[in-house]
């Protein structure tokens, strides 16, 4: 990373390039998804998951079918968003940080 950033601070994070492969898009959008300004967003597709759900009988018990869940957030070229620095976090920003662009948060 180019920037030194100790865990259990905040970190703002702006893509630069939109991600060339699946699995930086999937990353991406999976540290998107972790801002607090888009947990609205979060909560209602758990929602709309959780009403979904199908159950079935499979030997002489329900069994819940759960539908994948859709990306919310598809990050492109410009989308920015505040994290807080968790050891999770940290790592999946290094893996993808050809792509983004990463400051220090006030």
């Amino acid at each position: 990373m180019s920037v030194d950033i100790k865990p259990g601070g905040r970190v703002s994070v702006k893509v630069t390039k939109s991600p060339t492969n699946e699995a930086a898009a999937k990353t991406l959008s999976r540290l998107f998804a972790k801002d607090p300004a888009n947990r609205q967003a979060r909560r209602q597709r758990k929602k709309l998951r959780e009403s979904a759900t199908e159950h079935r009988k499979r030997g002489g018990r329900l069994w819940a079918v759960l539908p994948k869940a859709p990306r919310l957030f598809q990050p492109t070229a410009g989308a920015a968003c505040t994290l807080l620095a968790t050891p999770d976090v940290l790592a999946d920003l290094r893996s993808v940080d050809r792509f983004v662009e990463l400051s220090p948060a006030t």
